[in-house]
């Protein structure tokens, strides 16, 4: 789930009329509000910090501005998937953040508010896209992550805002008479780690406690659900949308550790996009 906080660069009104012309061009529909598995042809423009730096005012815009993104990290990611992605309105299903990646019976779903700029449609496709890594793909990047976490590479204020985000989408898998405790377990628990494991590990170490003795919001139809059985229905679901059998040795932790360096790989990226580098 995407923070509130905003990546701090300039921003241009989206320049609705050139992307019409541009998905036009390369044989795409404007009107039609899904991502197919065949993206269109979008490498006429030369980097996507343009289109990060584009504001969608609307749910039209920020279709037209979201395919013409995801079409591109496709291009870059081949993938197994033949499940869709669609841009709907958050309808005030967002709490605090102003778009959100989520996957449903039909396929992905990019929720947006009424404005939002392209950097965060890209923090959000990076979201549908790592979903649909291989197992192996998907491994190697938590253990990149993590890695880069232990020695400092990454980048401090990137870290908060994923931890942040990450403790957002913990708490809501959690039983909503919990809400307002979970937070506080969680920043109570990696804060007290006094060891020198990287603040991702910390968290880790953190959720792996509170995930067993929490509540979750799912229902097993017998016994007492937690938050890790709310992970382990979440890792169903990624493989299905992955279009890939879930390995069974892909546990609720390796979801857990999945979305949570999603999240840290998911800020970066859009920076990067939005400042050009």
């Amino acid at each position: 789930m995407h923070s509130p906080a905003p990546i701090a660069v300039p921003m241009r009104s989206l320049s609705f009329g050139a992307l019409v012309l541009l998905i036009a061009a390369t044989g795409a529909s404007a009107q039609l509000p899904l991502v197919t598995q065949t993206p269109p042809r979008v490498d006429v423009i030369s980097s996507d910090t343009w289109l990060c730096r584009q504001v969608a005012t609307n749910l039209e815009e920020a279709t037209l501005l979201g395919t013409v993104i995801l079409g591109r990290l496709e291009r870059a990611q081949p993938h197994l998937s033949t499940e869709t992605i669609q841009f709907r309105a958050s309808d005030n299903r967002l709490g605090e953040a102003i778009a959100a990646f989520a996957i449903d019976r039909v396929g992905g779903v990019i929720y947006v508010s009424d404005s939002i700029d392209g950097s965060t449609l890209y923090h959000e496709s990076t979201h549908a896209m790592m979903l649909r890594l291989t197992p192996d793909a998907a491994r190697l990047e938590m253990a990149r992550v993590l890695a880069a976490d232990s020695t400092g590479r990454i980048e401090a204020d990137l870290i908060d805002l994923a931890r942040r985000s990450f403790t957002l989408s913990f708490t809501a898998s959690a039983n909503p008479q919990l809400w307002g405790l979970v937070p506080m377990v969680l920043t109570s628990a990696a804060f007290s780690d006094s060891s020198t494991a990287g603040t991702l590990a910390r968290l880790i170490r953190a959720t792996d406690s509170a995930a067993v003795r929490l509540e979750g919001n799912v229902n097993k139809g017998w016994g007492r659900a937690t938050i890790a059985d709310a992970y382990d229905e979440a890792a169903n679901s990624h493989w299905r949308y992955a279009g890939i059998a879930r390995p069974e040795s892909w546990t609720w932790r390796d979801e857990r550790t999945f979305r949570l360096i999603g999240e840290a790989v998911a800020y970066d990226r859009a920076r990067r996009c939005a400042l050009g580098y």
